[in-house]
């Protein structure tokens, strides 16, 4: 006998569960897709741009110069670019950078015990030690002059659009002894126009520095490092207890955070004489990786192998995370520590966070997972990415994949990313107790309609495999509205997912079902 139709309502956001045979009443498991003001819909699409990098994109950095001319630069492992107007130049530095070191020593010995095959020597590519400090790249501007600090070279390097075309050329000090400013591994700039160098080297003082010590600038002069000038806020703190920075954020209105292998603090401004401070905040939560961290105007959120924090200005939460198990399940844990990277997708209020499959064996970021810090859900996808930036005003949101960079939340396209999907747990419309014959689902879609089918998955035994079961054949929404299913199993879940690659906007509410019990068997 056939039920009237009832309705189906699925919340926002995934759910990790143990097997999709759980009764639950949230998606499973989505490609690329979100959800606002509780209506699904796919994330925007991407257009590439036309020029290419000769390494992979690491960091991504626009701002204006003086002249209202807009730049965006484009850090890579051994290469910076910047484009202006629409034209690549690049402005590496002479001498260029030295290649990021492998992730491992390779030969026998290297790695966790009982990787790879025994008697046989390590691949150097395939092993990242757990005590070694990822490399790292930092880019701001100080006014219209761009600073840019890779971690294995140390040099704060400058640029000067006014002066273009030129290269990248070391930020000069005569305080320092040496003729520059200090190395170190990175730096902000803080609102109140100092230049922060973390892990600071080289500066003229007894010992040279250290890998624990911070130190600035003169306010508003970044060529001046003298920190024994009484007239001088020039200055530097060793972190207690000692331990290496690994990388460092600026939060703008929260101030600048810093993890070292140990712990989570904060520096503020604190004008004269102490000048600058810092408060440690946590124990145990820094970034997985130098870059998984983003500032976003209500938090600065990171990624870490604990989980999701943020810091609000005041303390370190941490954020329930529904698709850890998603996550760890096939995450490269060795290259996440290198390779993963954050992203605010400020438009939608999301913090997007890429990172390596195992599976893959590439060591290379593949997937992502979504959350949104207004409504609290998250979605995952698989999308390979390398750096990204948010958007402005009237910026689209750029992120880049190696050595190709993409414009996103425009057209209609998915390039290097799977299009858009969502799958369902067991509807278990009796709870798996008997046998039901689902007939016909009402969707509520908004938008290009022609372009969406529907597949079924039954099963007659909630105990048995995936394997045991079968996927329908993908059905299209009728004219008319109704989509045709006629499955019958103890346990059936519906999948939604596009006709073709090229995804036009639309919108899933509340769902309507017509099933019908049968028997036991």
């Amino acid at each position: 006998m056939s039920n009237k139709f009832v309705p189906i309502t699925i919340p926002p956001g995934v759910v990790s569960m143990p097997t999709k045979n759980m009764r639950s009443s949230n998606w499973a498991e989505v490609n690329l897709v979100r959800w606002v003001e509780g209506e699904l819909q796919p994330v925007g699409g991407q257009e590439q741009l036309a020029y290419t990098f000769a390494s992979r994109c690491k960091a991504i950095h626009p701002w204006f110069d003086l002249q209202d001319t807009y730049h965006v630069a484009y850090v890579c492992e051994q290469h910076v670019y910047v484009d202006t107007n629409g034209t690549l130049a690049e402005i590496t530095p002479t001498g260029g950078w030295p290649s990021p070191t492998p992730s491992g020593e390779g030969g026998y010995g290297d790695g966790p015990y009982g990787d790879d095959t025994y008697g046989t020597p390590r691949a150097a590519a395939t092993i990242e030690p757990v005590t070694r400090i990822p490399p790292m790249w930092s880019v701001d501007n100080f006014g219209a002059i761009l600073l840019v600090m890779y971690s294995e070279d140390g040099r704060l390097l400058e640029w000067d659009p006014a002066l273009a075309p030129t290269l990248l050329t070391p930020t000069t000090s005569s305080d320092t002894g040496t003729g520059f400013a200090p190395t170190g591994r990175c730096f902000v700039v803080t609102q109140e126009r100092f230049v922060v160098i973390f892990g600071m080297q080289n500066d003229g003082t007894t010992g040279g520095g250290s890998f624990r010590r911070f130190g600035w600038c003169d306010q508003e002069a970044r060529n001046k490092w003298d920190f024994t000038n009484v007239i001088s806020q020039a200055g530097f703190l060793d972190v207690e207890p000692s331990s290496p920075i690994i990388t460092a954020i600026s939060g703008g209105r929260f101030g600048t955070l810093f993890w070292t292998a140990k712990k989570c603090y904060v520096t503020r401004y604190q004008g004269l004489p102490f000048v600058f401070g810092y408060s440690e905040l946590s124990d145990n939560c820094t970034p997985w990786s130098p870059a998984s961290m983003t500032t976003t105007s209500q938090y600065v959120l990171w990624m870490s192998e604990q989980g999701l924090f943020s810091f609000d200005g005041t303390s370190v939460s941490t954020s329930a995370c529904a698709v850890r198990s998603w996550i760890t399940h096939d995450l490269d844990f060795g290259h996440a520590r290198s390779q993963a990277c954050a992203f605010h997708n400020a438009w939608f209020n999301e913090f997007w966070w890429f990172f390596p499959q195992a599976s893959t064996g590439t060591g290379l970021n593949t997937r992502v997972v979504i959350y949104s810090y207004k409504e609290g859900w998250w979605s995952m996808g698989t999308m390979s990415r390398s750096a990204g930036v948010t958007a402005s005003y009237s910026v689209w949101p750029l992120l880049a994949d190696g050595a190709v960079a993409f414009q996103h939340e425009i057209g209609n396209v998915y390039n290097n990313a799977t299009p858009p999907w969502a799958e369902t747990f067991d509807l278990n419309l009796t709870s798996g107790a008997r046998l039901i014959t689902l007939k016909q689902v009402i969707p509520d879609v908004r938008g290009d309609m022609a372009n969406l089918q529907f597949s079924f998955f039954t099963r007659n035994s909630r105990s048995l495999s995936d394997t045991a079961g079968q996927w329908s054949t993908p059905v299209p929404i009728r004219a008319d509205g109704y989509v045709d299913a006629r499955v019958t199993g103890r346990a059936c879940r519906m999948k939604i997912s596009t006709v073709t690659s090229t995804i036009q906007p639309f919108t899933l509410g509340e769902h309507l079902v017509d099933f019908a019990v049968r028997g036991d068997r």
